[in-house]
């Protein structure tokens, strides 16, 4: 089997994976940057801003009253996340490195229609990925990538409302984010430039705990349901620079209809930093 077919192998189980199992995380460098049996160690930050849809269903109990099952759909808006992973990476062969990411991620959300939002701290997030050089022609080439990254933040309080009216509780959340990219790439001598479409499914779950207090009632509502993405298709771009013989840095942006991130991330060479 030819190294971009296993490449494509593996991009389909990347995709099974994460179909069986949310705002953008960070792809780094669209083409495949080491030579054959080279590895590299790193590190990446990413910020990023999504509307995500959550739909399930709930009980709500009202303090010596009756208990109601409903279903509910909403809107989680403008959820702002924080990544920041070490990766590791390895080159297969010339064109196709894979890769793991191992960091923490948080997220705050505002929750529509409900005047409540929630801001969860730092938790446990990982991922792996692979990409390769699909095709080249001078110095153009064209890269594929596919990932999958677990966002765990930690558990977040809810709150909303007003001194009379008010919602307090807490919200989990977690998901898996995977990502299918092209892109055409410009390489020059120490640098290069990247854009291309991607395609995005986002699938994982979320849990409210919330008492309130409105008007004459009081009582507690539990809630879970399915989160996914509004927007599948988006744009990537960015560029990588060799700082040095041994250090490659890279910017990256992204943007979809409900979303956007950009990102930031280095990559060293430990046999070059260490004069092998």
């Amino acid at each position: 089997m030819s190294g971009r077919m296993a490449f494509l192998s593996l991009a389909v189980g990347l995709a099974i994976v994460a179909s069986s199992a949310w705002a953008a995380v960070p792809m780094g460098p669209a083409m495949p940057i080491l030579e054959k049996g080279q590895w590299a160690v790193g590190v990446e930050y990413a910020y990023g801003d999504a509307d995500l849809t959550a739909k399930g269903t709930g009980v709500d109990s009202i303090v010596d009253g009756p208990s109601e099952r409903y279903r509910d759909k909403f809107t989680l808006s403008g959820m702002k996340t924080n990544m920041i992973f070490g990766r590791i990476e390895y080159a297969l062969c010339k064109d196709w490195d894979v890769f793991v990411r191992l960091g923490v991620a948080d997220a705050d959300a505002g929750i529509s229609g409900r005047d409540a939002d929630f801001d969860g701290g730092f938790g446990f997030s990982g991922g792996l990925g692979t990409r390769a050089t699909l095709y080249r022609s001078g110095p153009w080439q064209i890269d594929g990538l596919a990932q999958v990254t677990w966002v765990n933040p930690d558990d977040s309080r809810l709150k909303g409302g007003s001194a009379d009216d008010y919602y307090v509780g807490t919200a989990k959340l977690d998901y898996l984010h995977s990502q299918f990219a092209l892109a055409a790439v410009y390489r020059a001598k120490g640098w290069g430039l990247w854009a291309g479409p991607f395609f995005q499914m986002i699938d994982g779950d979320l849990d409210l705990d919330v008492r309130y207090s409105v008007g004459d009632d009081a009582g507690r509502s539990k809630f879970s349901g399915d989160v996914e993405e509004k927007s599948c298709f988006g744009v990537s771009l960015g560029a990588d620079c060799e700082l040095t013989d041994n250090l490659v840095g890279w910017l990256e942006g992204q943007l979809t209809g409900d979303s956007w991130m950009i990102g930031v991330g280095v990559l060293i060479r430990p046999d070059q930093l260490l004069g092998n």
